[in-house]
């Protein structure tokens, strides 16, 4: 650790020392935790529908454009590969960030919500 870290924990006081005593507090603040992982969670997975959303239409359209016309040159197609290919990078570099969020959010509903709402049943974990 360097000397400014050590400062910093020595100056301030921990938080969860401070919530850790009132389970109400708590409470409050996983759930604001899980609310908010949720949250991210459904944004990226909405993303992740627009960059699949994009990319059928863009080649839907080349294609009809492609093939409406004897005159329409069809190496167009190939830029409309070119696009996809450009979309499914960018859909895998979010669906990366997708899995975060969405492990965080089954890390809260593994070991929180589902020992809250049936204390008596073991839990499953995931491999």
């Amino acid at each position: 650790m360097n000397e400014h870290t050590d400062q910093n924990s020595v100056d301030q006081p921990d938080l969860g020392d401070k919530i850790g005593g009132d389970v109400s507090e708590t409470s409050s603040v996983l759930g604001d935790a899980y609310r908010g992982e949720l949250d991210r969670e459904t944004t990226w997975r909405e993303r992740l529908d627009q960059t699949t959303t994009w990319a059928v239409t863009v080649m839907a359209a080349i294609l009809t454009w492609a093939f409406s016309s004897a005159d329409n040159p069809h190496y167009v197609i190939l830029v409309g590969v070119l696009a996809v290919a450009t979309f499914l990078l960018i859909e895998a570099r979010r669906y990366r960030d997708y899995d975060v969020y969405r492990s965080r959010v089954r890390l809260f509903q593994e070991n929180l919500l589902a020992g809250v709402l049936d204390p008596s049943q073991e839990r499953e974990h995931e491999n």
